[in-house]
């Protein structure tokens, strides 16, 4: 079992709610440029952080780090 990459669940989240990264960076009170190091796992993200792209997206943490098998 392992867990699959994180960053790219933030981005399938996005992108099955058809939201843009504009969107979600506005959202998030960051520039496009940091979100999209976000979705890439260039950053770090914070719990702070986790929390609001969470509501954002209307996803459940579980989403995010799905196990896959």
């Amino acid at each position: 079992m392992a867990v699959k990459n994180i960053y790219i669940n933030i981005k399938e989240c996005r992108e099955q709610k058809k939201h843009s990264t504009d969107y979600v960076a506005i959202q998030m009170e960051m520039t496009v440029k940091t979100y999209l190091e976000i979705e890439k796992g260039s950053v770090d993200l914070k719990l702070s952080k986790l929390d609001k792209l969470v509501k954002i997206l209307g996803v459940k943490k579980s989403e995010i780090f799905k196990l896959e098998y």
